[in-house]
């Protein structure tokens, strides 16, 4: 009767192994060795497993800001800017930056934007003339204005490099900086490029198009000298899009509905007010912005979660997402609620209220790679290529 090796324990079948006569059982020897092969491959992945979990620290992050206190950060910068023509917005910036940042925390410490004003007012002040040369000679000259077009062309991609490049190295957690390490070709590829292969595709590969934009986003980052790895796949963003395109069908046929139905009980009454005559117009731009708010915010919850799940920096971090789609799109949704009713000056609110979601809703697991990081770029970069890309609307972000 041949033996049931698979019902031994690792010190049983060593035991047999030392008993057996191999050169008269050879084949039995053979299942033996592979059985104990298989045993010792098995403890060792177990051990793997119970030295990586003691090894990492799970955390999570922190959000201690307060709608109010940043409210009035947020109107006193306003205020200022206005009444300095601009030039306070500078100030006004980093002001709001290191609020924000200041009040994430992970690990009980806290994030920092260590820009300084005077870059950010220079370079916007080279943007600013940048835009009115360009303005000036289009209107004098429809050739030389079309050269400058074409250049400008040619320059978006590095506008964007730029404008990314000095965000992320301006932005650092316990003295280590983070940056940007995308290329003018790569750049290129993936914002002019490829969005040009989605809309030849009749957008039907725009969500592949999508994949890759974060993919180069995020894996083009990097925290101290380490980069991050984005291993993100089609089919979320395939779901996320038809979610995210049915629901516009759906809501923009409710718009139209709600405003023919309007239109034609305005008709029905006769002559009527200015301001009644005002009403479809007014609710036509508002339900389009909270349509387009609720599309964009159902799109983003399916995807954040997927995006988390796979970016890691190897043996240094990685993410542990639990974000609900369902309770995203409605804090999103009145976040659009709010920003219309008083005409955008809830946006600091809002800018809390999705901050605290966010970083409620995502874990982290410190490797123990996290505490050999330092610090391997410098902060004396110039800040004309983010506010060039602002003032040409070319701004891209990490959300």
């Amino acid at each position: 009767m041949e033996p049931n090796y698979s019902a031994y324990s690792l010190a049983e079948l060593l035991d047999a192994q030392k008993h057996l006569d191999s050169v008269q059982y050879p084949q039995r020897a053979q299942r033996l060795q592979q059985e104990i092969d298989l045993r010792c491959q098995r403890d060792q992945q177990l051990a793997a497993e119970r030295d990586s979990s003691a090894a990492k620290r799970l955390v999570r992050f922190e959000f201690t800001g307060q709608k109010g206190a940043y409210f009035k950060l947020w109107i006193v910068n306003l205020l200022l800017s206005i009444v300095t023509l601009g030039i306070y917005s500078a100030w006004a910036k980093v002001r709001n930056s290191q609020y924000m940042l200041g009040h994430t925390k992970l690990d009980g410490q806290p994030f920092r934007y260590l820009a300084k004003p005077m870059q950010i007012l220079k370079g916007r002040i080279v943007a600013v003339v940048v835009l009115v040369l360009f303005t000036l000679v289009s209107q004098l000259s429809p050739f030389a204005g079309l050269l400058m077009t074409l250049g400008l062309l040619v320059a978006t991609p590095w506008l964007i490099l730029q404008g990314m490049r000095f965000s992320m190295r301006m932005t650092a957690y316990k003295n280590v900086r983070f940056s940007f390490e995308g290329s003018y070709f790569g750049t290129l590829v993936t914002f002019v490029l490829l969005p040009m292969v989605g809309a030849f595709t009749l957008y039907l590969a725009m969500p592949w198009v999508f994949k890759k934009m974060d993919q180069y986003l995020y894996g083009n980052s990097s925290f101290g000298g380490k980069r991050f790895e984005v291993t993100t796949d089609s089919g979320p963003y395939y779901g996320a899009s038809l979610a995210a395109a049915g629901l516009a069908i759906v809501g923009f046929i409710a718009l139209f509905s709600l405003v023919g139905v309007n239109e034609m009980v305005t008709q029905v009454g006769g002559d009527a007010e200015a301001q009644i005559q005002l009403l479809p117009i007014l609710l036509m731009y508002s339900g389009a912005f909270l349509v387009s708010f609720l599309v964009r915010s159902l799109y983003q919850g399916m995807i954040l979660n997927h995006v988390f799940e796979q970016t890691q920096i190897d043996n240094v971090v990685s993410f542990e997402p639990k974000i609900s789609v369902g309770s995203y799109v409605a804090m999103m949704t009145t976040n659009a609620a709010m920003l219309l009713g008083t005409l955008g000056l809830a946006y600091p609110v809002t800018q809390v209220r999705k901050m605290a979601f966010i970083t409620e809703s995502v874990g982290v697991a410190l490797h123990p790679g996290a505490q050999a990081l330092t610090n391997t770029v410098s902060g004396d970069d110039s800040a004309f290529g983010e506010e060039a890309a602002g003032v040409f609307d070319l701004d891209l972000s990490i959300t």
